[in-house]
């Protein structure tokens, strides 16, 4: 058993212990009941120091003890867990690794979708953005013929669609673009340095937009969404964007807010699900939903 298993052990039992939070002796006595990871031994409070820690160095987990109550442990900063970012991504994902690898009789029945950028070049581009060098990148879109090799600034990296993406400072453009994994034939860190501007951040930067698809020239607006009766219960428990909220709810539909740029991506979205989702406001957005569908309707008009 790897330390990190324990460390993720240690984080998924407090986070569902939740604000109550658990003694040393519970988390202890849970730790000796997992027979697999502790071999029957009791958690040591200097071990468990240790580990919390390690735990916050590693995961930015920050696990604290309340005296009311009798010294209970609990995660001080859980919106660090449930806000989706990195550290709730990685623990989630170690998690499943570690509960499928130990059930690896079960292979032939359990399903995964394969992400078919993360191999190649992630690993490279990742010690490449630690050093914040610019990359030489060979790249070939969907339309060009041939590759092209150009220097960038790596800025950052963002998953959607079960594709990884770079979004990255084009040096011969001077501007940002974004540029996926699976369309990148070379990655080539050089000696010159870049400095990421003090005032970037990823999670800002991609706040306004669905996905991927950074067309800016597309203005923030306040969309309305109403899901019928089946499709309303995906939509709450898989929100399409960080800023869906629900603003009313009956047996027949439940309407969902959300402010964001209304691009391509989101209404290919909206789309895939059909006369699921009828969208309210704006009317802009409704016109453009009625666009995709008359053509769509053209295509198959005669069937």
């Amino acid at each position: 058993m790897t330390t990190l298993e324990k460390y993720i052990w240690v984080v998924n039992v407090l986070n569902k212990a939740g604000d109550r939070g658990l003694s040393l002796k519970e988390l202890s006595e849970a730790w000796s009941r997992n027979v697999e990871m502790s071999r029957g031994e009791r958690l040591s409070r200097q071990t468990f120091d240790r580990w919390k820690g390690n735990i916050l160095m590693t995961f930015g987990v920050d696990i604290d003890c309340r005296l009311r109550g009798g010294y209970r442990y609990y995660i001080k900063n859980p919106d660090t867990l449930r806000k989706g970012g990195l550290c709730g991504w990685l623990l989630d994902t170690y998690s499943t690794a570690n509960t499928l690898s130990h059930n690896m009789g079960l292979k032939n029945r359990i399903l995964v979708e394969k992400t078919p950028s993360s191999h190649d070049f992630l690993t490279d581009i990742i010690d490449i953005m630690k050093e914040n060098r610019v990359m030489n990148l060979t790249y070939k879109n969907f339309w060009s013929r041939k590759p092209h090799t150009f220097a960038v600034a790596p800025y950052c990296l963002k998953m959607c669609q079960r594709r990884w993406y770079l979004l990255a400072l084009s040096i011969e453009e001077a501007r940002v673009r974004i540029y996926a994994l699976d369309r990148m034939e070379r990655v080539e860190m050089t000696a010159e340095a870049f400095s990421l501007p003090a005032d970037f951040d990823a999670e800002t930067y991609f706040a306004t937009f669905f996905g991927v698809v950074l067309d800016e020239s597309v203005p923030v607006e306040r969309i309305v969404l109403r899901a019928d009766s089946s499709h309303q219960h995906y939509l709450r428990t898989l929100p399409l964007h960080e800023s869906q909220r629900e603003i009313n709810t009956c047996d027949d539909y439940a309407d969902f807010e959300l402010t964001l740029r209304p691009t391509y991506d989101f209404c290919m979205e909206l789309l895939r699900v059909g006369g699921m989702i009828e969208v309210l406001e704006p009317k802009s957005l409704r016109h453009a939903m009625h666009e995709w569908v008359k053509d769509l309707w053209e295509m198959y008009k005669n069937d």
